[in-house]
């Protein structure tokens, strides 16, 4: 359960559950030695076990499913996502995106991947909408074409890989999102068809850091940007950084972090 964590947080599951320790460390003691590495209290150590042990048992509750439960015989549309790793960086309202997404073809000449990002508002509210505040750039893995509105706040690309994909083919892409503006506050992967793996880290600007950040997990995509359901808070590091990460995500759900502006 531990290796399917992000790679961030196996070290802190490893010394948490006691594995690489001596045999009689107390768990308080393992917590202190936690903090002593990265120089935060047990308290803060408590937060953070709490984190991986949610997320251990996000990922045992899965084990039945062979790979993540989605096979490529069995799932249905062209393809499925079988790891997601976003990284975001907030400065002041303008947002930077890099995207590496890991597709897995079910279908013999597979030579476009559909995507699509939701402004969470309209656009343009009349006559054409003005896309130039937006910036989609492939850095590896092949191309951006066709971008385009498909509703008043939802922008659709295709992305092309280098060659076509035969069934079973996996095939990496890794690209950039740049916004003049982040329309609100939250970032989520709501996926069309299956995802194994979704692993976010979002880098806030640390001249206004949010009042408050949670984890939003399989909500309905109407809920997603909603404030007031409880949910699992989430704690910045000393850089201004929070990380999470989702198994299994089922389509059409909501996964990824929302926040409460610092003004």
């Amino acid at each position: 359960m531990i290796e399917k964590l992000p790679e961030s947080q196996r070290e802190t599951a490893r010394i948490v559950l006691g594995f690489g320790t001596a045999a009689n460390e107390r768990y308080t003691r393992r917590l202190e030695l936690l903090g002593s590495g990265a120089d935060r209290n047990v308290r803060t150590m408590q937060r953070r076990a709490d984190d991986v042990i949610y997320l251990i048992a996000e990922a045992a509750y899965g084990v039945p499913a062979p790979f993540g439960g989605w096979s490529a015989a069995g799932a249905d549309g062209p393809w499925h996502t079988s790891a997601l790793a976003v990284r975001l960086t907030l400065t002041g309202a303008a947002a930077e995106v890099f995207e590496t997404r890991e597709v897995v073809s079910h279908v013999a000449g597979l030579t476009d991947i559909e995507h699509a990002i939701s402004l969470a508002r309209p656009a343009s509210t009349t006559g054409r909408a003005d896309l130039s505040g937006l910036g989609i750039d492939v850095v590896a893995g092949g191309e951006v074409h066709s971008v385009r509105m498909v509703s008043s706040s939802r922008v659709a690309f295709s992305l092309r890989p280098p060659r076509p994909l035969d069934a079973g083919d996996q095939h990496e892409f890794f690209f950039r999102i740049r916004l003049a503006e982040l329309p609100a506050p939250f970032y989520c992967c709501t996926p069309e068809f299956p995802c194994e793996s979704f692993d976010l880290n979002i880098r806030f600007d640390r001249r206004e850091p949010p009042q408050r950040v949670w984890r939003i997990d399989g909500d309905f995509s109407k809920d997603a940007g909603d404030p007031l359901p409880a949910r699992k808070p989430l704690f910045l590091d000393a850089s201004g950084e929070v990380r999470t990460g989702f198994r299994d995500l089922h389509p059409a759900r909501s996964y990824g972090v929302g926040w409460q502006p610092a003004r």
